[in-house]
């Protein structure tokens, strides 16, 4: 398994992988770049083995925290998990781990020293999304709700994850 900056090619499977998970608008962003349209509008990184992608994340570098969980002890930039995806026959093989990994290296390369996300509460699966989530390293950042945003340092997070 390669981890890599996603490139066109990879496109209509990242498409694909994001209609399966019921993310029909970023589904679409990544099928219409694949037809020629622009580029998606988030940077966006992927596990391939060969041509075949087996998962990606998108995220950013340069985010903000609203005061909600904001991170005063860790100076800006700090990075987002925007979403993050496996394939339904390439799951629990350490591939979302690698990717969480991934993401958080090239977060410390650009300067961040933390990372948050949000996961996804638009199904029943939300609670092994949280587990999966908590086993890479990341914890509740909002008292009373532990379904809502995740975060850590990301120093913390790369030893967690090495």
């Amino acid at each position: 398994m390669l981890l890599r900056t996603s490139q066109p090619a990879d496109y209509q499977q990242m498409a694909d992988i994001l209609y399966g998970m019921g993310h029909d608008q970023e589904g679409w962003d990544y099928q219409y770049a694949a037809e020629g349209g622009p580029e998606p509008s988030l940077p966006s990184w992927v596990a391939v083995d060969g041509n075949e992608v087996l998962g990606l994340v998108e995220g950013r570098f340069d985010s903000t925290y609203d005061e909600r969980i904001e991170q005063p002890d860790h100076p800006l930039p700090h990075a987002w998990i925007y979403l993050i995806g496996v394939r339904p026959d390439a799951q629990r093989k350490g591939i979302g781990t690698a990717l969480v990994r991934y993401f958080a290296e090239q977060a410390a390369l650009a300067g961040c020293s933390f990372v948050a996300l949000s996961p996804d509460q638009s199904d029943d699966d939300v609670l092994k999304r949280v587990a999966f989530f908590r086993s890479c390293g990341l914890a509740p950042l909002i008292n009373g709700d532990p379904e809502d945003v995740h975060g850590a340092p990301l120093a913390e997070l790369l030893s967690h994850l090495r």
